[in-house]
């Protein structure tokens, strides 16, 4: 003991303080390099490095981080870890309605798409507000500062209607005529009237071929609908004993048309058999999948989605990645690596 408190003396009257404190103030404070700090006070680089480090470890010098973002950074950290995603990015959102949350979370989405849009790839888009509110504002030029080359978008969801109500959630089209890409939709409805119908359509050619063309998507870009306040149901797609009949058979939420339960399996229900969208196997094969959704309606779907691996990257708004975050705390996390 005698010896060690001997030897940390030595490296106490050893330690350059008043040389570390001139290195840092030049450095944190005056903004000059490393290099040029060498270069002033005729050390070598390598020196200035090793006093910077070792001002840090002393405590000499502190760093405070004075930001509301900060919190979103650690959130996003947390968020990342907690259900295996290759990254999340959580958007600062003092939203009071989930509508102004959707223009948030959209513009926080346009925001990193140098994060995941590039040249030559086939994008797969799902269906709902968010995502055609993140396809509209990404026409501004300070998303897209540079024109992309070779890009297919392609429908993860049946979205023909002749109602023009279904033109707010449609998503693929403006999304393609933005970034001057060619588009790929199903030639169909979300949910068929019947099981006929349906059988029909998915034997069709055209179906057959924009179906493969989905799953081979480099990227998905999915959101979620969960059962307050309903996308599908104020769309006019599903009615509101169809609705009911969902909630009371276990439905947190929909996801690609489907209709899934707290584990975020597809319900065994006659209305998913009527869907039109990629089933959950095929759009597993698509590296990239990510989740642009926010809102206290959808934490529990968004949870479900979340344990079971359907995304692999998350942009949110701090709120619901909190809430998140709460609703798991206490449950065991299962994650689907698929």
């Amino acid at each position: 003991m005698q010896a060690d408190k001997q030897n940390q003396q030595r490296v106490d009257a050893e330690w350059p303080e008043q040389l570390a404190v001139r290195i840092a103030r030049c450095y944190y404070e005056l903004g000059l390099t490393q290099q040029q700090i060498a270069a002033e006070l005729g050390i070598g680089r390598a020196r200035v490095i090793r006093l910077l480090s070792e001002a840090r470890a002393r405590g000499v010098v502190t760093i405070n981080i004075n930001s509301p973002l900060l919190e979103n950074v650690e959130l996003a950290e947390r968020m990342a870890k907690r259900f295996s995603l290759t990254w999340c990015e959580i958007v600062l959102s003092y939203a009071e309605t989930e509508e102004q949350q959707t223009l948030d979370v959209a513009r926080g989405a346009c925001e990193c798409a140098d994060r995941y849009l590039r040249d030559n790839i086939t994008i797969g888009v799902g269906w709902g507000e968010t995502l055609r509110e993140f396809a509209k504002q990404l026409k501004s030029p300070k998303y897209l500062k540079a024109g992309l080359k070779n890009l297919v978008v392609s429908s993860l969801i049946g979205n023909l209607s002749r109602r023009s109500t279904l033109d707010q959630f449609e998503a693929t089209t403006e999304l393609a005529g933005n970034l001057g890409a060619e588009c790929w939709y199903f030639p169909g409805p979300i949910v068929c009237d019947s099981q006929a119908s349906h059988d029909v359509l998915v034997r069709q050619p055209d179906f057959k071929e924009a179906y493969q063309r989905a799953c081979a998507s480099d990227l998905a870009l999915v959101s979620i609908g969960g059962m307050q306040n309903a996308t599908m149901q104020r769309a006019g797609v599903v009615g509101d004993d169809a609705t009911t009949s969902m909630r009371e058979s276990g439905a947190v939420g929909n996801f690609l048309g489907y209709y899934i339960d707290a584990q975020g399996d597809v319900l065994q229900h006659e209305i998913n058999q009527r869907v039109l969208g990629v089933q959950q196997q095929d759009y597993l094969s698509i590296n990239q999948r990510i989740m642009i959704s926010a809102g206290s309606s959808k934490v529990e779907a968004l949870s479900a989605v979340l344990k079971k691996g359907l995304v692999t990257a998350l942009i949110t708004d701090q709120s619901t990645a909190r809430a998140l975050l709460n609703e798991t705390d206490n449950t065991n996390i299962a994650v689907n690596h698929a």
